[in-house]
């Protein structure tokens, strides 16, 4: 077997995955990078050649997938788990605060989203899913078990953050609870039982939307509101309303934009920002997606508003 190198300084510590690919010998790699929302997301894209390196252990759980030329992989967590397989899935999970090694031997490329150990539900710790690592075993087996919805969560996430500064991301954390969902086992559950729609926490998270649809949201933020876990929260707005949060906000920024376009001396650019959109054209998607015409054919045609 041969001798693997550590791709940096092996004293060095590092906070976050993203900041080991820059700042190690993966740098060398063309990579792209992407972060957001409120649960510490990480998505990197990069072009490898043939490795054996010692990655550095980071606070960060690491969901790899590889691209259809990865072939025979070996995987050492540290721990006597030593993985030399060619995966069916491409999917590999390296679990937070572990030093990792990886020999690849030849050229592929890979998707690695990360997640800070924090942001980990109350529902997977009950799952019995914890954030050292010591059930990795459960991780391989629930990522492998649905290869498929665990890759399109990741490319529909990577797709939310490809602008950090227009990505939605109410609907970026949405994502995220499915991803954890998944992950834990936890994808089947039913909405919570006894939500009524008169629930006072989630009246109050309404209140607050509709009081500041035009800024950043996140679920985060709402759960919070409601003195609900982001997981619960989810699950109890979906019950009581009847739509997930992102929708609901969604479609309240678009009637509140259908009711700003009666002023013709404000801008569809104007009432993009005024209603919490990214842009004009993030707007206009929207919009026809509620209501069949765009903004600006809304407009000139005074019975659609």
């Amino acid at each position: 077997m041969s001798v693997p190198q550590h791709a940096a300084d092996p004293d060095r510590a590092f906070s976050t995955y993203a900041e080991f690919y820059l700042e190690s010998a993966y740098s060398a790699f063309p990579q792209d990078h992407r972060a957001g929302g409120s649960f510490g997301v990480s998505i990197v894209n990069v072009d490898q050649g043939p490795i054996d390196f010692i990655d550095s252990a980071v606070p960060e759980i690491v969901f790899c997938r590889g691209n259809n030329a990865l072939k025979e992989v070996l995987i050492d967590c540290g721990d006597g788990l030593t993985i030399n397989e060619k995966s069916p899935t491409g999917f590999t999970v390296y679990p937070a605060n572990t030093a990792i090694r990886t020999r690849v031997n030849h050229r592929h490329s890979i998707m690695a989203l990360t997640l800070p150990v924090t942001s980990l539900t109350e529902e997977m710790q009950s799952a019995g899913i914890t954030p050292d690592g010591s059930n990795f075993g459960h991780w391989i087996g629930r990522v492998r078990a649905a290869p498929i919805s665990t890759s399109r969560l990741m490319d529909r996430m990577w797709q939310v953050l490809q602008d950090p500064l227009q990505a939605n991301h109410l609907l970026l954390d949405g994502l995220t609870l499915q991803l954890l969902a998944e992950l834990s086992g936890a994808g089947n559950l039913a909405p919570l039982g006894g939500a009524r729609p008169e629930d006072e926490r989630i009246a109050r998270v309404i209140d607050y939307i509709e009081a500041h649809y035009g800024e950043s949201l996140t679920i985060a933020d709402l759960a919070a509101i409601s003195c609900l876990s982001s997981g619960h929260f989810s699950r109890t707005f979906k019950a009581t309303v009847g739509e997930p949060v992102w929708n609901y906000v969604t479609r309240r920024r678009c009637e509140r934009a259908k009711e700003l376009l009666r002023m013709a001396n404000v801008s569809i650019a104007e009432v993009a920002y005024r209603c919490g959109f990214a842009n004009q054209g993030h707007l206009t998607r929207c919009f026809k997606e509620a209501f069949g015409v765009t903004p600006a054919f809304a407009r000139r045609s005074d019975r659609l508003l």
